[in-house]
């Protein structure tokens, strides 16, 4: 019951602590957000450049509704967006009303660059998500496996499509000289993984310890991970 109000107590940090990872911890260089495929969340701050205009320069934020407020275009929403496809957006947006539309943007904060490890882990809690994470790192990170861990196989939570939460089962055991699967699987922003008790890794008792008790979790704007039984194939 102590891990289950741990582990609660740090997914309620998450949706209410705000402050941004700004640049790589180690590196110190914000994360690239072509490469990483990173997609913009509510708390994000913009920089947005009219490079032959440039009284209408904004630096923005994104609003917990996904939206950003233009001159002379009004409201956008770029939530779930990438960079790339905000410039493509806002040019269209911008070619009833400027000549020719150059626009470069930046992202200046990144409000939602971490992840969540709980479960059978030394130090349940939040991470930040530095550069290529995998699963497996994250758990070592985490204090690594307790004796009482499952240690064939974690599960990754992860947003899909329309906000539902999507179930990665991932093992833990090398194959043919190969890694295993959670060492080479990267986290994105938001993923939580979890590390099941062993001998009871799709039992009622797990299921309702770490899941049943915290519907629904909002990780973020929109964002709810409504747990329950089906989703791990337990009746």
């Amino acid at each position: 019951m102590r891990t289950a109000l741990v582990f609660s107590a740090f997914l309620a940090f998450a949706v209410t602590e705000a402050a941004a990872q700004q640049v790589d911890l180690q590196t110190g260089v914000a994360p690239s957000t072509e490469e990483s495929g990173y997609r913009l969340s509510p708390g994000d701050a913009l920089e947005i450049k009219f490079m032959l205009n440039p009284e209408l320069n904004e630096q923005v934020q994104i609003r917990p509704d996904g939206y950003i407020s233009m001159p002379l275009v009004g409201e956008l929403n770029v939530a779930r967006a990438t960079v790339s496809e905000l410039v493509a957006r806002l040019t269209k947006s911008y070619e009833s009303v400027l000549k020719s539309p150059s626009i470069v943007v930046q992202v200046r904060e990144f409000a939602n660059r971490r992840v969540f490890v709980g479960g059978e882990v030394g130090r349940p809690g939040v991470l930040p998500l530095v550069g290529r994470q995998t699963a497996l790192g994250a758990v070592m990170e985490a204090g690594g496996m307790k004796n009482s861990a499952n240690r064939g196989d974690i599960v990754v939570l992860r947003r899909g499509d329309e906000d539902a939460p999507r179930v990665i089962p991932l093992s833990m055991k090398s194959q043919k000289g190969k890694a295993p699967e959670a060492a080479a699987f990267q986290l994105q922003p938001l993923d939580v993984v979890l590390v099941q008790e062993s001998g009871v890794s799709r039992a009622n008792r797990w299921v309702d310890q770490y899941l049943r008790q915290m519907v629904p979790i909002l990780l973020t704007g929109g964002f709810s991970y409504l747990f329950n039984t089906s989703v791990f194939g337990v009746k």
